[in-house]
């Protein structure tokens, strides 16, 4: 793979810079294109860019005008959550490989048509950016599921929390048109169901939710939601989602199997949460944990970028998918896979907690 290159576009240069600032010493991509449709946004990102070595890209304030006048072989699709499958649609259909950030989705009808989309287009590599399952220690419980070291799943949860200090905000904080604002909560659960069925290669067939009435930030409703999803596989999985509480910032998770447990430390923040383990493989840890020491970064590896190195992990992995014809870990089953439930849970909490089937698409 040393003398393949991948012309790379960005679109969306909030996320998406952030996620492709590590790629300038990368041999095998050349960044050609970036679009946003904000000029300060566009500005400052073209400045940065340069500044980092990147230096022969051309810049535009659209989506389209990037596709039409742009030279590149592959997109990643960072923009707002609402953006995603008709910009995924209109590249596949250019003829671009995409990358395209979470949700994948954003109602049934959107699953079908990138699905379609995906089929139509075989010569080309479509992936879903879940960058959680690109963290250290999930790769680590992803080697174990896969040796057999944990038998099969019983129950495995995974808990969201990011809170908000309403004390220090205001209503402009939380614009009403940002998608944010409107989306359920629950919809925001590909970074905590992603990477369990990404471990467990398994797929959700029915769920409840349940929102609490309590509410603390007036100006962003509907922040709050625990779903219990049953398995196609037999497991029950729980999600809980908190951005309107005092909680402070982490991602928990934990998986029961037949020969093992695993979960991270509740007690500490995530860039330093090792994993506990009880495994049928290690004598002792029926009585007591083993402490696993991985935590959200890869250590060793010449990684640097956000989230522990996962987003630079991600990246070059569709790179790698795109340049060596092989398929993409998180393809579009999978994607889907990972984001439609926490819609069909939103409807769910909706009608107060009622047990609804997930359609497999």
């Amino acid at each position: 793979m040393e003398n393949k290159v991948l012309k790379l576009g960005v679109v969306g240069l909030g996320r998406g810079r952030q996620v492709t600032i590590e790629l300038a010493n990368d041999k095998n991509v050349k960044l050609t294109a970036v679009a946003d449709w904000n000029p300060e946004m566009l500005a400052e990102a073209v400045a940065d860019y340069k500044q980092r070595g990147f230096t022969d890209f051309e810049a535009f304030n659209s989506f389209d005008d990037m596709l039409e006048k742009g030279d590149f072989d592959a997109v990643f699709i960072a923009t707002d959550a609402i953006c995603h499958v008709p910009y995924v649609i209109k590249a596949l259909d250019a003829g671009k490989h995409v990358l395209s950030e979470i949700p994948a989705v954003n109602s049934i009808e959107e699953a079908k048509a990138l699905k379609a989309a995906v089929l139509r287009h075989p010569e080309l590599k479509y992936m879903t950016g879940e960058n959680c399952c690109y963290w250290a220690f999930i790769q680590a419980w992803k080697r174990m599921y896969d040796e057999g070291k944990i038998g099969q799943t019983i129950y495995a949860e995974s808990e969201y929390l990011h809170s908000c200090d309403i004390r220090t905000k205001t209503q402009e904080d939380f614009p009403q048109d940002h998608w944010r604002s409107f989306q359920p909560a629950i919809h925001y659960l590909t970074h905590n169901l992603g990477p369990l069925l990404y471990i467990m290669d398994d797929e959700c067939v029915s769920v409840s939710c349940m929102q609490p009435d309590q509410m603390n930030n007036p100006y962003r409703p509907d922040k709050n939601a625990v779903a219990i999803f049953k398995t196609k596989k037999g497991a029950v999985i729980r999600i809980l989602i908190v951005f309107d509480a005092y909680v402070g910032f982490d991602h928990n998770f934990s998986i029961i199997g037949t020969k093992g447990t695993l979960e991270t430390d509740k007690t500490k923040p995530m860039e330093t949460a090792h994993t506990f383990a009880r495994l049928m493989d290690i004598p002792g840890t029926l009585e007591e944990k083993v402490d696993i020491p991985v935590t959200d970064k890869f250590f060793g590896e010449n990684i640097g970028g956000y989230h522990g190195g996962a987003d630079v992990k991600m990246i070059r992995e569709f790179i790698n998918c795109v340049l060596n014809d092989t398929k993409p870990p998180i393809d579009v089953d999978l994607g889907i896979r990972i984001t439609l439930p926490g819609l069909i849970a939103a409807e769910s909490a909706a009608r107060g907690g009622e047990l609804m089937e997930i359609p497999q698409i």
